[in-house]
């Protein structure tokens, strides 16, 4: 499952390539860093997320593995998003995943969504995406150094992220999840067979009036259902 969900730097569903590099290499001032802002789960309604490149650091590419592994698992990691008053929203990182739930005619996206946050923030969370999380050449980042320039948005704390991770060679690695806890996948197998079985168990009974049911309801459920058919025949068939 090598090219799930494999933008922004991440693959099998956002699990980083490579080593982390040296702290000192890639990592950015304090006041480069994009401030916090107010961040919230949510499902947006994907004709709702602006065609907007103005944060997009590399060209989204072939999405066609990733379509794959999308409709075989559904989105598991999700996008971050930055709301445009009133109603539109802004990608900051995950294009290619928007591209292949377009390409999959999916209506909703999972996102994490950034209620408050400023341009240049949102600049400097896209920065950080590109140079630590995925492998990324010195043209690469030239390109954007120069990209932004143009349009007048090379803010001082961006030019330095870019200058010092230019600085470090000509490819960088991915950065690190140290603070991510380890998982033992015989114990993640276990504990989603037993949460498997009372599903199971709730479906059985939902079976009786699935006909009362909304349509609407009914779909999205069904939905789902297919999503674990199709994973099923995945695993059988490894």
């Amino acid at each position: 499952m090598k090219d799930v969900e494999a933008d922004d730097g991440h693959s099998a569903e956002g699990a980083p390539q490579g080593a982390p590099p040296p702290p000192e290499a890639v990592a950015a001032p304090a006041e480069a860093r994009p401030r916090k802002s107010h961040v919230a789960p949510a499902l947006v309604p994907i004709d709702r997320v602006d065609d907007d490149p103005a944060l997009q650091m590399r060209p989204v590419g072939d999405v066609s593995h990733l379509a794959t592994d999308l409709a075989r698992l559904g989105q598991v990691f999700p996008i971050e998003l930055r709301l445009k008053p009133p109603d539109r929203f802004q990608v900051i990182c995950g294009f290619r995943r928007v591209a292949a739930l377009r390409f999959l005619q999916r209506d909703k996206v999972l996102a994490r969504l950034h209620t408050d946050l400023s341009d240049e923030d949102a600049l400097l969370m896209a920065l950080a995406a590109a140079i630590h999380s995925e492998p990324v050449t010195r043209a690469e980042l030239s390109r954007v150094k120069e990209r932004l320039e143009a349009q007048g948005r090379l803010t001082a704390a961006a030019r330095d992220m870019l200058e010092k991770a230019l600085a470090t060679g000509a490819q960088l690695a991915p950065e690190g999840v140290e603070e991510e806890e380890e998982i033992d996948a015989d114990e993640l197998a276990a504990d989603l067979a037993v949460r498997q079985g009372e599903i199971n168990q709730d479906l059985a009974l939902l079976a009786e009036v699935f006909g009362s049911l909304e349509e609407e309801r009914r779909e999205e459920l069904l939905k789902q259902l297919r999503y674990s058919a199709e994973l099923v025949a995945y695993l059988e068939g490894r």
